[in-house]
């Protein structure tokens, strides 16, 4: 499932300042791993790795250890460990890992602007950033295996929007096999199965943590 956009009407010429800078220092995140990678859609090779294990959120790092080993690869933590709880935030594992978060910050962040105000709406994306990186530090506090993404900071926006707005319409793009429509979507249907998605499942599944 795929979201278009919400049914949720905001005062005409309202500009989402926050979400809109938010989205802007994500790209520009973006496009620095880019220029550091050579790579656009997937960051895998050796530049990625050394840029993931520097700014991603590492639990063996935060958690104090200093050097540690993964996949045959000698690893020093940076100096500053619990930074990496916010700029994990926001670097991504490639372009279309970037892509499908700024869509959700897009469409659901602007109402919860509207509502809470900007400086309680960047509270909000910042701080459900680093609890995101602290449930991936608590998972396996020993790992050497790097978090980066900004699913747990919108997932603290979608659900403030769950809570705000339940009976607010999503316009969806579903596909089944070779079947696709769109439809529209209550927010207290759609919402909650994203955040499972997003996670939920990686728990699952091994490799660098792209949340």
């Amino acid at each position: 499932m795929l979201p278009i956009r919400d049914e949720n009407p905001k005062p005409p010429g309202y500009r989402p300042k926050v979400t809109i800078a938010l989205i802007i220092v994500n790209v520009i995140a973006f496009f620095f791993e880019v220029a550091v990678t050579g790579q656009f859609f997937e960051f895998n090779n050796r530049q990625a790795e050394s840029l993931l294990f520097h700014w991603g959120t590492i639990p063996a790092c935060v958690t104090g250890q200093r050097t540690l080993s993964f996949q045959e690869i000698s690893i020093t933590c940076p100096p500053e460990p619990l930074i990496t709880l916010l700029t994990s935030t926001f670097l991504h594992g490639g372009a279309l890992h970037l892509g499908g978060n700024m869509l959700f910050l897009w469409i659901f962040g602007d109402n919860i602007e509207l509502k809470f105000g900007r400086l309680k709406f960047l509270g909000i994306y910042l701080a459900w950033g680093v609890i995101a990186g602290l449930a991936h530090v608590a998972g396996d506090l020993n790992s050497p295996i790097p978090a980066v993404g900004a699913s747990g900071a919108i997932s603290g926006v979608l659900g403030a929007y769950l809570i705000m707005f339940p009976r607010a319409r999503i316009m969806t793009f579903m596909m089944m096999g070779f079947f696709s429509r769109m439809t529209y979507v209550s927010a207290k249907f759609f919402l909650p199965f994203w955040l499972i998605f997003q996670n939920i499942l990686p728990l699952l599944v091994g490799g660098f943590g792209f949340g």
